[in-house]
């Protein structure tokens, strides 16, 4: 940062040294130097703070460490809870996902089923078998309306 200071001094010798009279570039050129000198003294108080910041969060990050080997033990006992957890939750949840699934129980589902197309609204729909009376007629589920269903024994 000191070289960044000792330049801006270096441009205002020049600027300086230049051996303008009052004119209008000595002025720019002048000015122009004063806001470097600022902007100068700007990155060096950012960067001081920052370094200031970067000590402090060491700090919390250090303080932070210790809580955590305090409330959880040293580092070896810390992946031994968190194993235990995962085992003791696999256990405890493992047969609410690991039903018993019976393919022929949903398959024979399947076979009751009759697809139709209502000839009113012209939806095919799946009817059981046991909601079609003796005389082979049933009901559409969308309009309502009475459907002859033709025996396929």
């Amino acid at each position: 940062m000191d070289n960044l200071k000792s330049r801006v001094s270096y441009l205002k010798g020049l600027a300086d040294g230049l051996g303008l009279d009052e004119s209008k570039e000595k002025r720019l050129l002048i000015e122009i130097v004063k806001v470097m000198e600022e902007m100068a003294e700007a990155i060096d108080d950012l960067r001081a703070f920052s370094e200031a910041t970067q000590e402090y969060v060491e700090s919390i990050d250090e303080d932070l460490g210790q809580l955590e080997h305090d409330f959880y033990g040293d580092e070896d006992s810390d992946d031994d809870f968190d194993e235990d957890y995962e085992e003791d939750y696999d256990d405890e949840y493992e047969d609410d996902y690991e039903e018993d699934y019976d393919e022929d129980e949903y398959d024979d589902l399947d076979e009751d089923l009759r697809e139709i197309e209502c000839p009113k609204c012209h939806e095919i729909i799946f009817i059981d078998e046991d909601l079609i009376d003796e005389e082979g007629k049933t009901e559409c589920p969308n309009c309502k309306a009475e459907i002859r269903v033709e025996n396929n024994d």
